[in-house]
Formats: C-alpha cells, sequence, structure tokens
C-alpha cells in the first residue's frame, strides 16, 4: 500500500467519454469554487496553503466577497474618536468607503497574491451626519437660507497644557446594519477598539507641512488606523495674556481633520459575516445607539 507522502497534491481525473466534445473537465476551478462557496471566510483561508490551485480559488472567492461587501448599501462603518473626559458628548462618525487595496472592480481575478492578502486595506472618508448634528444642540438656532460652503470635515480639537507631551484619542470602529430610522441598527460588530497618542512635537511637525500625514494605528496588530490633517489653534484671551515666556512647552491647541480611516479588508470581511449572522440570530430586534 503506498504512504500518503506518495500522493500528489493534485489529482488529475480523466472521465472516458466517447466523444471529445463531451468531455468533462472535472479539474476545473469552477467545481472547487462551487464547493466552498458554503464555506464562511475563515474556514477557507487555511485552504489557501494547500496548493496553488487551491490558493487562486480562495483569493477569487474572498475577491468576490470583500466586492460584495464593501458595496452592500445598507452596512456603513461608524467612527468613535474621542478624548477620554468627552466620551459622552462626542458624536459617532459615519464613513464612506473609498476603495480596497488590491480589489479591481472590472474583473473577477484578485491582484492579491498570497503575500499580500493579510496587508490589503480598506479606505473610509469620515462624514458628518445631520442626525448627529441636529441631536446634540442644547439650544435652538434660527432658520437661515441655505448658502454653498465648503466641505465641513468633522474635526477633533486636541489641548496640551504647559510641559504636557501628548494627548490619547480612544478609537472604536463598528460596522452597522442601518434600521429604518436613524440611530437604529439591526446589527453591530465591534471591529477594532483601541487608543491613538498624538504628541506635541508630532502635530507641532504635522501643523507646519502640507505633505500628507502618516496613519496614526489604534492597536498594536495595525487593523485600524486613522489620517488627520492638522492645524494649530490660535491661543486668544486670558490664555494667550498669560503667555510670558516662548518655549517649547507652552500651553496649545490643535485641531484634528478626519481625513481618512483605514480597516485591514480581511478583518472588514469576517466582520461582515458576523453581521449577516448576528442579523438572522436576532431577527425582529434592533440596536439603538442613543444619541445625547
Amino acid at each position: 500500500m503506498a504512504s500518503i507522502d506518495s500522493v500528489p497534491n493534485e489529482v488529475g481525473i480523466v472521465l472516458p467519454c466517447p466523444s471529445r466534445a463531451k468531455t468533462r473537465d472535472v479539474n476545473s476551478p469552477q467545481i472547487l469554487i462551487s464547493t466552498l462557496t458554503y464555506f464562511a471566510s475563515h474556514d477557507i483561508l487555511p485552504l489557501a496553503t494547500v496548493s496553488r490551485r487551491f490558493c487562486s480559488v480562495v483569493l477569487r472567492i474572498l475577491h468576490q466577497r470583500l466586492k460584495r461587501t464593501t458595496s452592500l448599501p445598507d452596512h456603513r462603518l461608524i467612527l468613535e474618536c474621542y478624548h477620554p473626559s468627552a466620551k459622552l458628548s462626542t458624536p459617532y462618525l459615519y464613513c464612506d468607503y473609498l476603495s480596497t487595496d488590491g480589489l479591481s472592480c472590472n474583473d473577477d481575478e484578485p491582484l492579491w497574491t498570497p503575500a499580500h492578502l493579510g496587508s490589503s486595506y480598506a479606505h473610509f472618508r469620515p462624514v458628518k451626519q445631520e442626525e448627529n448634528q441636529r441631536g446634540r444642540r442644547r439650544y435652538p438656532t434660527q432658520t437661515t437660507p441655505a448658502i454653498a460652503q465648503p466641505p465641513d470635515w468633522p474635526s477633533q480639537d486636541v489641548f496640551l497644557d504647559e510641559g504636557e507631551l501628548f494627548s490619547q484619542l480612544c478609537t472604536v470602529t463598528n460596522l452597522v446594519k442601518m434600521g429604518p430610522k436613524p440611530g437604529l441598527f439591526l446589527s453591530h460588530v465591534n471591529i477594532g477598539d483601541g487608543l491613538i497618542r498624538v504628541w506635541r512635537d508630532w502635530l507641532a511637525a504635522q501643523a507646519r507641512t502640507s505633505a500628507p500625514a502618516p496613519i496614526l494605528w489604534a492597536d498594536a496588530r495595525q487593523t485600524v488606523g486613522v489620517r488627520f490633517r492638522v492645524t494649530e489653534r490660535e491661543q486668544t484671551g486670558l490664555a494667550a495674556a498669560l503667555l510670558v515666556e516662548v518655549s517649547d512647552e507652552m500651553p496649545v491647541a490643535y485641531r484634528l481633520e478626519f481625513d481618512e480611516v483605514v480597516v485591514r479588508a480581511g478583518r472588514l470581511l469576517l466582520m461582515a459575516e458576523k453581521s449577516e449572522q448576528q442579523e438572522v440570530t436576532t431577527s425582529g430586534k434592533a440596536i439603538v445607539i442613543a444619541v445625547i
């Protein structure tokens, strides 16, 4: 009896047919695709190391699933980024999908390789939502005629006291399925929960340059990252009058505009599938995120 070591990775099967026109190629990747389609992404990922054929099929399936995930109109990525002391007063932000590294819009063949599979990122743009702005107003405002304004990107203000070297921003990203009303979600899964540290020297350097800022990662595995545009805010009033001696350690304030959010593509795909499972198991129920 032959040992298992003598069994080849790829097995070719030829079925005898009376006519060449009726020959069936059972080695076609379509057979593998139709079989593996029924498995979850985290179950077929290990199969990419079996052989080149399996790797090609797995990449093609993941490519199609990620294209479907990023095109779902009722699923949104939401971002919460706030100073620890402002958790209850900082609204969450919806993120519009931009692109994914190596994801082709026209071809079914992925541009990925096994080496790129774990390093591809999906890119999003945080945007302001009217429901958040309206829900957090304390006092009524007068209605004024609509005037065309430049894009008002969401931002986060950072203040550093004298001698303070850095500030911290809690960063939470979730994938939700929109419900029938604002703030009502049919499913809700966490993608990342981390902490971004912004240093005084880094803020000063980014405020002086027009080049795109590097991505700041919210976790050690670099699953979620945020890119900011940094501008320095002028000190006015009593705070400016007290600045007698100019030094690098004086109180400063910066405005961080949200430019981009990046999420590891594999993580986004796995959480999208988890969101669909959550929706099935909690059918008829909804998750409410209150706006204070």
